[in-house]
């Protein structure tokens, strides 16, 4: 049985319709408000059950998680619930997912990730958009282009979305942005953390197709900190869609100021409708390298339809869910996404369950031609 907490929210809608019309396992949707959880359950079969749980109750997760093998959280936002959910799978010997997570549920969790692995179990969280695949396509592509490059110099990430979040992942982005502060630009040399020279902080960049040209600022998460770390044979530079300063002075004030939460809500939502992507969201890499003595350059890209910010975060998180249920490539134990799985396996499960990934080749001279 997987239960979803949060299960008739707009992300976990998604987790329980991707579950139930790809497996024949029984689904509980886990929340508050059971009326809800019902009117959600009556459009689907028997095997969709509802349960009343209340994510600030410890007594009525335990009881949630007690009747699941894999529980699959959805709810937020996790300034609030901190690891309270992943606490009472760990203690029902759940398999334990999260899209979120902001690296607070991991370090919790990490002083029993030796129990949890020797249990069987997989605690898989950052597993989303972003974090997730912002960190799952720059492993994959240099996977794919060590394959193909004698030698890989640089591995540059792009990474953007819509903005169509909820006043949870703002109330989240906030806490996160006070509890670590603003860094100076930095990237990773050889798997060493570098400071990058001011010329290097902001860049514009035409990514073609339906990206179009874009303006960055050199910006990294600590997951994609991680990447940078692990990758070892090459420079590692992140950047985020910076369609104006608004932003970058909203993220500022709130990491500086002691604002009250729902102003830096309102802050940061108005700073980020003024987005005006063509799609909903993107991840691309880039990897130079050099092969057979030609200069190459290997691109990676994800790109979402404007509105389907929560489908692809539920599906990635069905995925994931799927992938632990069928004991099909993630290793037990405490981790990120990007640490648990082998990345070329699970873009190729992505891609069967319907994310359009795509990749090509060129040597630079073509590219610049």
């Amino acid at each position: 049985t997987v239960g979803v907490v949060g299960g008739y929210g707009a992300t976990g809608r998604v987790v329980v319709s991707e579950l139930w019309k790809s497996s024949s396992w029984e689904i509980r949707i886990g929340g508050r408000d059971l009326a809800k959880a019902k009117a959600f359950a009556a459009d689907f079969d028997q095997r969709v059950t509802a349960a009343q749980v209340d994510v600030l109750d410890s007594n009525s997760l335990e009881n949630f998680c007690s009747q699941c093998s894999i529980v699959v959280n959805c709810a937020g936002p996790v300034m609030l619930l901190q690891d309270r959910v992943a606490q009472a799978a760990f203690h029902r010997h759940c398999h334990y997912i999260d899209a979120a997570g902001l690296t607070f549920v991991r370090e919790r969790l990490l002083p029993h990730s030796q129990e949890i692995a020797d249990l069987g179990l997989s605690f898989v969280v950052s597993a989303g958009w972003i974090p997730g695949i912002s960190e799952l396509l720059p492993l994959y592509a240099h996977a794919q282009a060590s394959a193909r490059m004698e030698t890989i110099t640089s591995l540059t990430v792009y990474f953007g979305d819509s903005g169509e979040w909820s006043d949870n992942a703002f109330r989240d982005t906030a806490w996160f942005l006070r509890r670590t502060g603003i860094h100076g630009p930095r990237y990773f040399c050889k798997g060493e953390r570098a400071r990058a020279k001011v010329a290097q902080s902001s860049l514009k960049l035409d990514l073609g197709g339906r990206i179009g040209p874009c303006r960055f600022t050199m910006f990294s998460i600590p997951e994609l900190d991680e990447v940078g770390h692990r990758l070892k044979d090459c420079d590692v530079f992140t950047y985020s869609y910076l369609p104006n300063l608004g932003i970058a002075v909203a993220a500022s004030l709130v990491a500086l100021l002691p604002f009250p939460e729902r102003f830096s809500v309102r802050l940061l939502r108005k700073a980020f409708r003024t987005v005006p992507l063509p799609v909903g969201g993107f991840v691309v890499v880039s990897v130079k390298g050099q092969s057979q003595g030609q200069n190459c350059n290997l691109t990676a890209q994800i790109i979402y339809d404007k509105h389907r910010d929560y489908w692809i975060n539920g599906l990635i998180l069905a995925t994931v869910a799927r992938m632990v249920s069928n004991h099909k490539g993630v290793q037990p134990g405490v981790h990120f996404l990007t640490d648990v799985v082998d990345p070329v396996a699970m873009m190729a499960e992505l891609r069967k369950a319907g994310i359009e990934q795509s990749e090509k080749l060129d040597s630079i001279a073509e590219a610049e031609a």
